[in-house]
């Protein structure tokens, strides 16, 4: 498998490089009438073009100038392999030839072959041609109005011509991109995700109003290694050789997946057992990727190329055996063995369990299928959004509860509430309902990774969803996050202290809410940010089915005010995020029923919350946000003033912050029996086509989110100090 992605660690370059070099010829030529042609024209070298109409407007020239200007001065293909106006024949010799705006060769001598064929009619270069072409490009300046016809009747028979088994079709139209390939006898988008029919689209189903990001241009490299298919040494790896997880490769990451889940299923470790594989296979695998980092000292330069490489891969002899005793698969578990010793004191809270037994034949038939999918891929330096749409979305419905995969909080409307919230550096934060800790992860990713893993705590009452969520801090910070199973209600009944521990709430000492009495020498652990989306409403009113549950109830103020019958539990964890707030700077955004913002049921909570904290912000949330739940939720952020402060705040009657969110950017879809977040993109209602981004060449995303951020934290400029200073942009407390 070759990476037909820029590293991820190259992609911002790639995308400032690609839209800088594009904006720099708009600045040198935009008002410019003429061009000097840096490439050939047919078989005419220095050629000067006319880029401009009459009326002064942009002509088509200008754009295939521009494009190919960014192209080469992106740094992404030397010009020398680069032609324009390149004629190949068709039919017989009275028929009119195929024109392509210009190709791409594998070989910086074609223009030799180019010559000798059309001045010569050496039917040898012609095939030469055939045999080297790699890439097909189209240019147009029509605003997208009939991309299918230029695909069907000009790009699509150009990509023809090549007698590659895999060939790069590019369209261009008035700085809209559009990726194609030819791959055998198949003619489909280069990102998979726009196919949607995969490898059987026709036409119609390439998606064709969507365009591609520039940074996903492949570069000369990456379809040299596409074409030639060059043996891979995965002895010899390091991480910056795995491709990069994005739409290109889903298809190819799907079935791994649905190959890993089989095997389990063949061998009955479709089970708790067989998750806990997963989990430590998947623990492994990130180690394997970050162990440069953690493993620092090293005597020789020879150990340092050996940390390097990875050792997270299987080789197809090795996959070949009869018995675990063959010499083939021996290889092979003892470098899992190897790799499993480096990564368990770094990674003693996951790895803590010896679940993996590599002489079992059942399980190393598992490891084997685990490593085998996921070797080519790096899950370091993919973005997070593709990696868990792809991969860990598709594991977590795999094992989860029905009734938890069914809430899994979506990546924009968390990354919406942290960027409202602003969680920073040397502050405390913790999701008392924690899932698969993605309000954490985030977290920690919005502070620049700044964030000190040893402040981000967790809860939950679901094992599974807390390895997952031990997965996805290892994954982003260095693991030695505080994530805890607690099993029956959770967060309900246990609360973190001062030693770091989870105790319990007991009736006799903590009723009424009087939590921070202890019978030992640890206090209740108050933290600056409280982030969650809890379980609520009606159908998940917690009514105590015995003593034990009544006297845990008890110890919560609003069950009393409640009337002691029955409760939401989203005003119990509502009470609870109050209650765990570090006084004075302390801060919340929830995510509850929208009836407890609004309906007279809700009116005491709301009351006793207006007593307690400063409502910053309430955002009302579409129905659709969480998908075929249909539920109404709302947003609410919060800050914990001084008693003296708050009682100012009010006698002043400060503000709140309304905004009803209409759009959101995505629709939430089942596709066998996996939530996918299939994304909703601007339209412009003057051409009804998506809108681009100028920068980067991608749709804009249908989302009011970005909007709102920006609105919120103007907003926040003409309150108190205390409200600015919280809810202020800086990523340092």
């Amino acid at each position: 498998m070759t990476n037909l992605l820029p590293k991820k660690e190259n992609l911002t370059l790639m995308i400032t490089s690609f839209s800088q070099a594009k904006i720099k010829f708009d600045q040198k030529y935009g008002n410019r009438k003429q061009f000097d042609n840096f490439l050939s024209e047919h078989l005419t070298l220095n050629k000067k073009t006319i880029i401009q109409k009459k009326n002064g407007a942009k002509n088509e020239q200008y754009y295939k100038w521009q494009f190919f200007y960014a192209l080469v001065n992106s740094g992404m293909y030397a010009k020398d392999y680069i032609g324009t106006e390149v004629y190949f024949p068709k039919g017989n010799k009275n028929s009119a030839p195929i024109k392509f705006d210009g190709a791409i060769f594998d070989d910086e001598n074609w223009f030799e072959y180019y010559k000798s064929y059309h001045v010569d009619k050496n039917q040898e270069s012609l095939d030469w041609l055939r045999k080297h072409v790699i890439a097909v490009i189209e240019i147009k300046k029509e605003d997208s109005k009939d991309i299918e016809t230029v695909w069907n009747q000009q790009l699509k028979p150009a990509l023809k011509e090549s007698e590659n088994d895999f060939c790069l079709g590019i369209l261009y139209d008035t700085e809209r991109l559009y990726l194609f390939k030819k791959q055998g006898n198949k003619f489909l988008r280069l990102n998979n995700d726009y196919n949607a029919k995969k490898e059987e689209s026709q036409t119609k189903d390439l998606q064709l109003h969507l365009t591609d990001f520039y940074y996903t241009i492949p570069t000369h490299d990456q379809l040299l290694q596409q074409i030639l298919q060059p043996k891979i040494d995965r002895s010899k790896r390091t991480v910056n050789d795995l491709e990069i997880i994005s739409g290109v490769y889903s298809v190819q990451l799907t079935d791994g997946i649905s190959s890993i889940l089989r095997t389990m299923d063949r061998v009955s470790l479709m089970n708790q057992r067989g998750y806990e594989i997963l989990i430590q296979m998947i623990a492994l695998k990130i180690f394997d990727e970050k162990k440069n980092e953690w493993l620092k000292y090293y005597e020789t330069k020879e150990e340092y190329e050996d940390i390097k490489k990875l050792k997270f891969y299987i080789e197809h002899n090795e996959r070949d055996y009869r018995t675990l005793n063959d010499r083939n698969v021996i290889s092979f578990t003892k470098r899992i063995t190897e790799l499993r010793k480096l990564a368990e004191t770094t990674y003693r809270e996951i790895l803590s369990e010896s679940i993996m037994d590599l002489r079992d034949e059942a399980q190393v038939r598992v490891i084997s299928s685990i490593v085998y999918s996921l070797q080519d891929f790096s899950f370091t330096r993919s973005s997070g959004s593709d990696l868990w749409q792809i991969v860990f979305y598709q594991f977590a419905n795999a094992f989860t509860k029905t009734e938890k995969a069914q809430f899994l909080t979506p990546i924009p409307l968390i990354e919406f509430i942290v960027n409202i919230v602003n969680p920073r550096d040397g502050e405390t934060i913790i999701d008392p309902t924690s899932g698969s800790g993605d309000f954490l992860s985030v977290s920690y990713v919005s502070s620049n990774s700044e964030m000190n893993d040893k402040n981000i705590f967790g809860v939950d009452n679901d094992n599974q969803m807390v390895r997952l969520a031990q997965l996805n801090m290892l994954l982003n910070g260095d693991g030695r996050s505080i994530l805890k199973f607690q099993s029956g209600a959770g967060s309900i009944s246990h609360k973190f202290n001062s030693n770091n521990e989870l105790v319990p709430l007991i009736a006799e000492l903590h009723k009424n809410g009087n939590w921070e009495v202890s019978n030992d020498h640890s206090e209740l652990k108050k933290f600056d940010i409280v982030l969650t989306n809890p379980p609520f409403g009606e159908d998940r009113a917690f009514i105590p089915k015995n003593a034990a549950e009544k006297e845990l109830i008890e110890c919560y103020e609003m069950w009393h005010l409640y009337g002691g019958k029955k409760i939401d539990l989203g005003v119990v964890f509502l009470e609870n995020a109050y209650r765990i707030l570090e006084d004075g700077v302390g801060r919340m955004g929830i995510v509850l029923s929208n009836s407890i913002a609004s309906i007279d049921t809700h009116k005491i909570v709301r009351k006793w919350l207006m007593d307690k904290m400063r409502i910053v912000a309430i955002f009302d949330l579409p129905a659709n946000v969480f998908g075929e739940t249909g539920v109404n939720t709302s947003v609410i952020v919060a800050y914990k003033p001084a008693e003296k402060e708050l009682k100012k705040l009010k006698e002043e009657n400060y503000q709140i912050f309304f905004k009803g969110i209409q759009r959101v950017g995505y629709e939430v879809k089942t596709i066998k029996r996996v939530k996918v977040f299939s994304k909703i993109y601007k339209i412009d209602y003057q051409t009804f086509e998506p809108v681009i981004d100028k920068v980067t060449g991608g749709n804009v995303l249908d989302e009011d989110f970005t909007e709102t951020v920006n609105q919120f934290k103007e907003w926040c400029n003409a309150q108190e100090k205390t409200l600015k200073d919280l809810f202020s942009p800086s990523k340092k407390r």
